[in-house]
């Protein structure tokens, strides 16, 4: 299904890029239908070069044409942001705002009309289309738009409609979690360098078993414990790891680390 409407990002970074190339690789918005803008001109240059949108430099003139803006920018720019938009944002628009702490009314408050506003929450494995999107809507959006910007999400990857007051937990799950499971990866590849393996060789097999570890998550559709259940034999070597974890009580320390996730991410909201 195409959507012949006309998208106009406001930021042109990752996050942007891969919205943008999940969108023109699916045939769901034309290229032409695109227009970037970005403060860096060398990035800009380089987005409508890499994907053949359009570029303007000139925010006002771009949003008149357009029927969905996406709001990509840092949070801290986003107040000179709706400065420079307010008075060209049309009647009939949607804005989605995918910068983290920005609640849909501070967004409809700031542009001062009765403009649909829809925010999401993906995360950096959109950039190789596997992404997780949360959306939420404000209040001048119907259940028909809020479906269409779905669709948009779902070119990266996988898309919820969540209520807007789950977001700060879905931030510490989801938007931070990708960092988490770095983490763990970069760990494992350590400890294993330490215990004698080469560097090369305890890369690629750390990458390839969380890769294979999440794929049998989402393919067998089987609960995380019971998979772990299954590789766990009784006083083998999974057993002897996974009884030091719990003595180290890792389940407390990710509880307590998400929740830390969760007051920042309160803190930035608006």
């Amino acid at each position: 299904m195409e959507i012949s409407k006309k998208l106009f990002f406001i930021g042109s970074g990752n996050m942007a890029q891969a919205i943008i190339s999940g969108l023109v690789q699916s045939k769901l918005v034309r290229p032409e239908n695109i227009v970037c803008n970005d403060v860096v001109k060398d990035k800009l240059e380089a987005v409508a070069q890499k994907f053949a949108v359009a570029i303007a430099e000139n925010k006002g003139e771009a949003i008149i044409g357009s029927d969905i803006i996406f709001l990509s920018v840092k949070p801290q720019n986003m107040p000179q942001v709706f400065e420079e938009i307010k008075h060209f944002v049309k009647k009939g628009a949607i804005i989605i705002s995918i910068a983290a702490g920005i609640t849909t009314k501070f967004i409809e408050d700031s542009i001062a009309k009765e403009v649909g506003v829809i925010r999401a929450m993906p995360n950096t494995p959109a950039l190789v289309l596997e992404g997780t999107t949360a959306l939420c809507k404000g209040r001048y959006v119907s259940d028909e738009q809020l479906i269409k910007a779905k669709t948009l999400f779902e070119a990266i990857g996988k898309a919820e409609i969540l209520p807007e007051d789950k977001f700060d937990v879905i931030t510490a799950l989801s938007g931070s979690g990708p960092a988490y499971v770095f983490y763990l990866c970069e760990l494992m590849q350590k400890a294993a360098e330490k215990l004698g393996l080469d560097a090369a060789t305890a890369e690629k097999f750390a990458v390839q078993t969380i890769y294979g570890a999440g794929k049998m998550l989402d393919i067998t559709k089987t609960p995380a414990a019971k998979l772990k259940e299954i590789v766990k034999s009784p006083n083998g070597t999974t057993e002897a790891a996974l009884k030091h974890f719990e003595a180290q009580k890792l389940e407390e320390i990710v509880e307590k680390a998400m929740s830390e996730a969760v007051r920042r991410s309160k803190e930035l909201s608006r």
